[in-house]
């Protein structure tokens, strides 16, 4: 009784609407994985979007269009690259599987492009570089706006202005 689980299988649309708050599931790309979905979260005339494990994907730039913020996940295809040359050849292929269903840094940076979100940020960094070079060139390659690299501990605030605290 006491760990008894309740879900809710859930689809694109809305899956939340109370108080003001309105949560829209949308369907991102990341095959072989299915479903994926990411999420835009509204409230007061905000809007933040999480994206989701995903490749790059025109529902995502749908749904993320005009977003005050957009909390994206990023690949490091080269220093994953890197680190199996160096240290596990033999998992090159699996690694090229892995890079094939997330987003670039330029793929990126396209995203916010086009949905011009006042401020975007990469959070769930896959193969997280020694430094963040790889990120920023690449990001900056597609997309002229403010983004920032997600941090432990980083707070967010979304309001008339969209400020960042905490990052280290």
């Amino acid at each position: 009784e006491g760990i008894k689980v309740v879900t809710q299988e859930i689809q694109e649309g809305v899956v939340y609407e109370e108080k003001g708050v309105r949560i829209i599931a949308f369907d991102v790309d990341h095959r072989p994985v299915e479903p994926a979905l990411g999420f835009r979260i509204e409230y007061e005339g905000k809007s933040v979007v999480l994206s989701g494990d995903t490749k790059f994907s025109e529902n995502l730039i749908r749904f993320a269009d005009g977003a005050d913020l957009l909390v994206h996940e990023v690949c490091a295809p080269e220093h994953m690259r890197d680190l199996v040359r160096r240290f596990n050849p033999a998992r090159a292929e699996t690694t090229e599987r892995i890079i094939e269903h997330h987003t670039t840094p330029e793929q990126a940076g396209e995203i916010f492009s086009r949905t011009r979100p006042k401020l975007a940020v990469y959070s769930h960094i896959v193969g997280p570089p020694d430094s963040d070079d790889e990120l920023l060139a690449g990001t900056k390659s597609t997309y002229s706006g403010v983004f920032e690299i997600g941090d432990d501990l980083m707070t967010i605030d979304v309001g008339e202005e969209v400020c960042v605290r905490g990052k280290s």
